[in-house]
């Protein structure tokens, strides 16, 4: 059967009886746009090594600082260190684990073997399923950081244009597979100091790879610290993407002009003209 206009409302056996302006019927998504559409934000295997290091990186983390207050300086007894002003001052418990030393130490390594592991795994995913590519630093990041900080501090009006990730966030996730590896690097160095001499003197001696494993803490401490801020201030709608995979990009800090903790929330799904329903 068709229409004055040659629409056709029945159509051939099986086909989707569809005509624009029919109330009631839907239109079937082209194949590619239904494939888009169901395929998650980020991998399973993203997903599990996230978190894995999420617990690998504080027990880590704890741990160390346990040990560290061991012998909260760096300067060995009757020496002086230049660039370290709490000498002496032991760290709050309350940000520590293990215990004793003994007992932060046997944590501190099984955790260390579980971020080297995890993280191993994660780096040859990225690679081999090409995710290398949305966090690979490129010509013209440096421009659209700035632009994000403008965005941010409100001397530019519209959230720049971004792809799955903005370029601030590009180069954290870019940098910190590279603090995890030396945080590795320096942590044996002081682990065997004796049997990697080459590489404790190479890092200055026992004292300053003491300290540079310190401060490679600090780093990934600041970045995971600012990272779950931003998540909270500026896309919480992500949380849900690390943890099943899917997400609405209606929902995204560029479609919502999201700045931390200034942005609108989503419209709510409106009646489309053909009478489908926006999602």
């Amino acid at each position: 059967m068709t229409t004055t206009s040659g629409q056709s409302l029945g159509g051939a056996k099986g086909d989707v009886g569809f005509t624009a302006g029919v109330p009631g019927a839907s239109e079937r998504e082209p194949p590619a746009a239904a494939a888009r559409a169901r395929r998650p934000r980020h991998h399973w295997v993203v997903r599990v090594t996230h978190w894995v290091n999420f617990v690998a990186l504080g027990l880590m983390v704890t741990t160390g600082l346990r040990i560290f207050n061991a012998f909260p300086a760096f300067a060995r007894k009757g020496e002086s260190f230049c660039c370290y002003p709490f000498a002496g001052k032991p760290i709050p418990n309350v940000l520590t684990f293990g215990g004793w030393l003994a007992g932060a130490r046997n944590y501190h390594f099984a955790a260390m073997w579980l971020l080297f592991v995890n993280g191993l795994v994660y780096v040859t995913f990225i690679y081999l399923h090409g995710e290398w590519r949305d966090l690979v630093p490129r010509r013209g990041d440096v421009r659209d950081s700035w632009e994000m900080v403008k965005f941010y501090l409100f001397a530019r009006p519209e959230h720049p244009h971004q792809g799955k990730h903005n370029a601030l966030q590009k180069s954290a996730y870019f940098a910190m597979p590279i603090f995890g590896a030396l945080a590795v690097v320096t942590g044996i160095a002081i682990w065997k100091p004796v049997q990697l001499a080459p590489l404790t003197n190479l890092l200055g001696g026992y004292v300053w790879a003491r300290y540079w494993h310190f401060l490679v803490m600090l780093c990934l401490v600041v970045l995971t610290v600012v990272h779950v801020i931003m998540v909270f201030a500026v896309d919480p709608y992500s949380i849900r993407s690390m943890i099943t995979g899917g997400y609405n990009e209606a929902k995204s800090p560029e479609a919502r002009n999201a700045r931390p903790f200034f942005w609108r929330r989503p419209m709510r799904a409106a009646p489309r003209s053909d009478g489908g329903i926006d999602t």
